[in-house]
């Protein structure tokens, strides 16, 4: 082998490990990130103008779920108490953290094992 190609398949192959490390840490950035955000979730209750309570769920300081009506129910209800919507914003987090999506479903029977006023 010539020294022009040792040299450069040595080049390939610094180069392949460059980018496979690159790609890996990477990997290592992103999954860091959405640890971090899980760790700063939080539940929001907030009251609304015409009466009733809603739940923002924020990753940090941005909001990723906003909720004014209660979820799996017909019809546009409100939460009846500040507490209410705290239940449920607080089992949508747990569920959040347990499966790392941002978009946890509850069910009707959930709600009604909670006690949710107006879930029947």
């Amino acid at each position: 082998m010539t020294t022009k190609k040792k040299s450069f398949f040595a080049g390939s192959c610094i180069l392949t490990l460059l980018i496979l490390c690159s790609a890996c840490q990477q990997k290592q950035i992103k999954n860091t990130e959405i640890t971090a955000g899980q760790d700063s979730l939080a539940v929001v209750p907030f009251q609304l103008e015409h009466g009733g309570w809603g739940y923002k769920i924020n990753i940090g300081a941005k909001t990723r779920i906003y909720q004014d009506i209660i979820p799996t129910i017909q019809g546009r209800h409100v939460f009846q108490t500040k507490e209410d919507a705290q239940k449920v914003g607080d089992v949508l987090v747990k569920k959040m953290r347990q499966t790392g999506t941002g978009f946890p479903v509850i069910s009707r029977q959930e709600m009604l094992d909670l006690k949710i006023a107006g879930v029947e």
